[in-house]
């Protein structure tokens, strides 16, 4: 796939995203009965959807900038209401950081979803009123179960950006600056539903041995920082068996309000994003690389392995 195909991934115009739709929208039962699709919702946010289950990963949609001692934070309900989808079953959080968090309570609170994250994320949902009854700590190691879908809680990195690590403590006064949301645990998570299963690497980091073996259908990759970690590309599809496509994640630019036509990316993410898949063809040359359209839904497709095993 060459770097004209990548870039008409991002405008939306290569005919296989059409395909893909098409397919997960297909009247024919024998398509729709099991049918997965994925849709990007956004920096690292994800729905996931089975049928008339959706679980979602991190969704974020107020997209703030970052500002160093600035101004608490306040979900936009506004964008939330018009971008969020109605109901969801579970909801995973991946790191406690606003642009995978802030949002989250609120999410919650309107779909009524199960939340499954670390003990800081948590935290926050607590002092934004989510009930209890809502919340799953997920530490790594463990499998939930959440609707149809079995979610295999995996020991991660952040990424090394440069950003304070530790906790946010139960109580926490909400609202926060930014600078308050501290990542706490950071998690990946492998989802299975329908006998698909799709890996979520939210922050450009991982745990070798917390991906070796595991052989997904779908890799939904961090891409930005990943030149601070060696051979992260590389080691990563190595890990999980050179997974037949590769999503790209937490690529755009989480700051600028949200386009239904898609991201608008820079010449340097532009440029990184062409040499992510100049990594992924080095080593995994049939893999193919999609970079996501906002609210495009991508149909999740069986892969054919002999020695598949998750």
């Amino acid at each position: 796939m060459a770097m004209r195909t990548i870039l008409a991934l991002v405008a939306g115009t290569l005919p296989f995203l059409a395909c893909a739709a098409k397919t997960a929208d297909s009247p024919n039962p024998s398509h729709t009965s099991d049918a997965v699709r994925l849709t990007y919702l956004g920096v690292a946010g994800w729905k996931i959807q089975a049928g008339d289950h959706v679980l979602l990963v991190d969704p974020y949609f107020t997209r703030v900038p970052f500002q160093k001692g600035g101004p608490p934070l306040v979900p936009n309900d506004e964008q939330i209401a018009k971008y969020a989808p109605d109901s969801a079953e579970g909801i995973l959080v991946e790191h406690s950081h606003w642009d995978h968090l802030l949002d989250v309570p609120t999410v919650a609170k309107r779909t009524g979803a199960t939340v499954a994250g670390s003990d800081s994320a948590l935290n926050v949902l607590r002092s934004s009123g989510v009930p209890e009854s809502q919340l799953r700590e997920a530490r790594g190691g463990e499998t939930l179960k959440i609707g149809p879908f079995s979610v295999r809680v995996l020991h991660a990195l952040h990424s090394q950006i440069g950003m304070p690590s530790g906790d946010i403590p139960r109580g926490v006064k909400l609202p926060m600056s930014a600078e308050g949301y501290l990542p706490g645990e950071t998690l990946q998570y492998l989802v299975r539903v329908n006998d698909r299963s799709i890996l979520f690497v939210g922050s450009a980091n991982f745990i070798e041995s917390e991906l070796q073996g595991l052989r997904p259908d779908v890799a939904v990759v961090a891409t930005g920082a990943r030149e601070k970690i060696p051979d992260y590309t590389c080691r990563l599809l190595r890990a999980v068996g050179q997974p037949p496509r590769v999503l790209t994640n937490h690529f755009d630019a989480h700051d600028k309000p949200l386009d239904p036509k898609g991201p608008t990316l820079d010449a340097e993410t532009r440029e990184s994003l062409a040499q992510f898949e100049r990594e992924v063809h080095g080593c995994s040359p049939s893999t193919q690389v999609i970079v996501p359209t906002y609210f495009q839904p991508l149909a999740v497709e069986r892969a054919e392995r002999s020695s598949a095993s998750n």
